[in-house]
């Protein structure tokens, strides 16, 4: 059954965001975020829930937390019911909040690996929102899912990561370090400010005396009209979160992660560091995509 399709609403074009969902607050807060970037940029959504087989149909897997329920199924059928019903609603939640806001939304509901199915579906759209951890550690600030780590670490395209605070976004705040893996932020930063509209900040974090934080500024002063510039010494994922807070932003925008994978996993970066420091969603800007 690896793979089936349960509903779909055909969904179709590249102008197009997929909003993962799994029902958690996490993946919602980041819905929020994906539809205003659509309706800025005049794109659709598409919704996507996945029945996550390895819970709904391994007699030994634990499914309570991520249905939120103590119930006992009477058979493996109906327990991939009811995560087809959580399903359900989470996406036509989804479509109402599309609609009210006037964005073309189209959703899907499958059966199979979460990291897998939102891989395969990723590849025909521009940006990619999704939560940081699902319902089984929803208390847990410092935690990153596992599917959500899986996909990171192999979809190439810009992410709208979801925690636990959603809002509207009216203030960015833009992470801006001069390197060319942080200028895809820098773009995404701009279409922002232009098509939310919203207010910017762009933070430059000094973490030695040999970077040249006034060019990173002077730079970015001059692709954002109007932006509020700060420099900060220290830790970057520690001064990014400070910053987030100080400023009261409502979206943090960031570039790619700085080391490979493997480095990644084994030490941490700064974009693990602020996903575990902030509940704000934050868009990780990467060269995948395109923005107007």
């Amino acid at each position: 059954m690896t793979g089936s399709k349960l509903l779909n609403n055909t969904h179709g074009g590249t102008d197009q965001i997929l909003v993962a969902l799994d029902g958690s607050p996490a993946a919602l807060a980041a819905a929020g975020v994906a539809i205003q970037i659509a309706q800025g940029q005049d794109w659709s959504v598409h919704g996507l829930y996945v029945v996550d087989e390895t819970l709904a149909l391994d007699t030994y897997a634990d499914y309570r937390r991520e249905l939120e329920s103590d119930q006992e199924p009477t058979s493996r059928a109906e327990l991939f019911n009811w995560f087809e019903s959580q399903g359900g609603a989470a996406l036509e939640m989804l479509a109402e909040r599309c609609q009210a806001a006037g964005v073309p939304v189209t959703t899907e509901l499958l059966a199979g690996g979460v990291p897998d199915m939102v891989a395969r579906e990723s590849e025909r759209v521009q940006l990619l929102s999704i939560g940081r951890r699902g319902h089984g550690h929803e208390g847990d600030s410092h935690h990153l899912g596992r599917s959500f780590r899986t996909i990171a670490h192999h979809v190439r395209l810009p992410l709208v990561v979801g925690g636990g605070e959603g809002r509207t976004v009216h203030r960015v705040l833009l992470a801006f370090d001069g390197s060319e893996r942080a200028r895809p932020a820098l773009a995404w930063a701009s279409v922002l400010q232009r098509t939310l509209p919203a207010e910017l900040v762009v933070v430059a974090v000094q973490e030695n005396d040999l970077q040249p934080v006034g060019d990173w500024l002077a730079e970015a002063r001059s692709a954002l009209p109007d932006c509020h510039c700060l420099h900060r010494h220290g830790e970057a994922a520690d001064e990014i979160v400070a910053a987030a807070e100080e400023t009261q932003a409502d979206l943090v925008v960031m570039g790619r992660y700085r080391h490979a994978a493997l480095l990644e996993r084994i030490m941490g970066s700064t974009v693990d560091g602020v996903l575990r420091g902030t509940q704000l969603p934050v868009l990780i800007a990467r060269d995948g995509g395109s923005v107007k």
